[in-house]
C-alpha cells in the first residue's frame, strides 16, 4: 500500500509541475537517450532526500505527531494547489559546456528541491511504513511522467487538460491528508 500511495501521489502532482515544462524544455536541447538517462538519475537520487530526512525524524518524534503534521502538510498542499494560479516558469538556458546527462540531473534536481513532490514524499516517509516502497513509488511516480514528455513532448502536454489534473491532485492531498489526521485522533481505523 506505501508504494501505491507513494506512486500515484507523486505520479499526479507531478504532471502538473514545472519539471515538466523544464523537461519539455530540455527535450530540444539533449539527445533523447542523454535527457532519459539524467531524468532517470534525478528521480533516483532527488527522492532519497525526504525519504532520509523522514526516516531520521521518525526516530525522534513520535510516530502519531509525524503523522498528524503529514497530515496538515498534505491538507495544506492539496487546498494551495487548487487556490494557486497558473505558474509561468521563465525558461533559462544554459550556456556552459557540460555533459547533458549531467545538465539534465542539475537543472531538474534544482528545480525540485523543496518541491511540493518532495515535501509529500517526507510526509508519506513519517506517515506510512516501509521507507523503501515509498521511495520506489515516489521515484517511478517523479520519473514516469517526465519520461513520457521526453518520449512524446509537447503533443503530450497539449492534450492534458491542465485544470482536470489539479483538480484530481488536489483532491487526492487532501483525501490522504484527512485520513492521517482522522486515523491519528482514532476516529477512522488504520488501513496502512
Amino acid at each position: 500500500m506505501s508504494f501505491l500511495i507513494s506512486f500515484v501521489s507523486i505520479f499526479l502532482a507531478e504532471i502538473a509541475e514545472k519539471t515538466i515544462l523544464i523537461t519539455l524544455s530540455l527535450a530540444g536541447q539533449v539527445k533523447r537517450k542523454n535527457l532519459i538517462i539524467g531524468i532517470l538519475l534525478f528521480s533516483i537520487l532527488i527522492m532519497i532526500i525526504p525519504i532520509a530526512i523522514g526516516s531520521y525524524l521518525d526516530r525522534i518524534f513520535p510516530l502519531g505527531t509525524l503523522s498528524l503534521a503529514s497530515g496538515i502538510i498534505f491538507i495544506i498542499i492539496g487546498v494551495f494547489q487548487l487556490i494557486s494560479g497558473k505558474e509561468e516558469e521563465e525558461e533559462k538556458e544554459i550556456k556552459f559546456k557540460v555533459n547533458e546527462v549531467i545538465k539534465v540531473f542539475l537543472i531538474l534536481s534544482l528545480a525540485e528541491l523543496g518541491d511540493k513532490t518532495q515535501i509529500a514524499t517526507f510526509s508519506l516517509s513519517v506517515a506510512l511504513p516501509n521507507a523503501f516502497l515509498i521511495w520506489l513509488g515516489a521515484t517511478l511516480g517523479i520519473f514516469l511522467p517526465n519520461l513520457i514528455v521526453a518520449i512524446v513532448g509537447s503533443e503530450f502536454l497539449k492534450k492534458i487538460n491542465q485544470n482536470i489534473v489539479k483538480v484530481i491532485t488536489s483532491s487526492l492531498f487532501l483525501l490522504v491528508g484527512i485520513y492521517l489526521i482522522l486515523t491519528y485522533f482514532g476516529w477512522i481505523p488504520k488501513i496502512f
